[in-house]
């Protein structure tokens, strides 16, 4: 599994950065390798998020970050925010059973 982590630090209208970024993941959601995608917003500051993707390769990953249904909006969204994208490898998970 391949997990991408992206902070986010929104400098623009907020309503504006979520509305792209649901068009961002709605476009994710249908490319082949999605698995998931999960949105934080800090509790402290809120205009901090942060994105949690979950693909089963990273060629997936990088063949949708390619596709104009990506660029597009991505190249709106950096109008409205900073970003620190990264991909990430798991070494451990907890849960309670």
């Amino acid at each position: 599994m391949h997990h991408f982590i992206n902070r986010y630090t929104v400098t623009g209208d907020v309503e504006e950065f979520r509305r792209l970024l649901g068009m961002l993941s709605a476009y994710m959601r249908e490319q082949p390798g999605f698995a998931a995608h999960r949105l934080y917003r800090s509790a402290r500051d809120e205009r901090t998020f942060v994105e949690i993707a979950e693909w089963t390769d990273p060629e997936a990953h990088r063949a949708a970050l390619a596709g104009e249904g990506f660029q597009g909006p991505v190249a709106e969204l950096r109008k409205l925010a900073t970003a620190d994208p990264s991909p990430f490898e798991l070494l451990s998970t907890h849960s309670r059973s």
